[in-house]
């Protein structure tokens, strides 16, 4: 368990995080909305070299995707309830076959039965005021080397249907 008491100290989380990952892992972030999952995707970007000002929640893209090394996908299921929707934007198959990609996917608890199993879950949840409690749970052997991971179309998935 993490005691965060600032937007600095998520991102630096994110970037200690990101170092442990294996290329091919699934990131599961879930918390109550403005708890600090972009901030943390922020610094995962930040440690693989991308502008963290770059990196904004995905909620009306759905899907952002950064040239890193290894490469970065970050998924926001916010705006979707319904797992057509999920499947109809190809985010699933991005989850199921993250290839050699770290993928953070936020509101991860959406996926329900979708969710594959050996991912690394990160739940972020208010605790007293300025202070975010961060629970980090990772299954045995997430350790490193992999390949080159999917891209979201384009760089990015927006919404079906939706204008941003």
């Amino acid at each position: 368990m993490h005691e965060v008491r600032s937007p600095q100290a998520m991102r630096a989380l994110g970037r200690r995080l990101i170092r442990t990952l294996a290329p091919g892992t699934i990131v599961g972030l879930d918390g109550p909305l403005g708890a600090g999952k972009t901030v943390l995707v922020k610094g995962m970007a930040e440690a693989l070299g991308v502008d963290p000002r770059s990196v904004t929640s995905a909620s009306f893209t759905l899907c952002r995707s950064y040239a890193t090394d290894p490469p970065l996908v970050h998924i926001d299921l916010y705006r979707l309830d319904d797992p057509a929707e999920m499947f109809e934007a190809g985010l699933v198959e991005s989850i199921r076959n993250p290839g050699g990609a770290v993928v953070a996917v936020e509101w991860f608890e959406k996926l329900d039965d979708l969710r594959p199993s050996g991912c690394v879950r990160v739940r972020i949840d208010f605790a007293e005021p300025g202070t975010r409690r961060v629970e980090i749970t990772a299954p045995a052997g997430s350790g490193r080397p992999g390949r080159r991971g999917p891209r979201c179309a384009g760089g990015r998935r927006r919404i079906p249907g939706r204008a941003r």
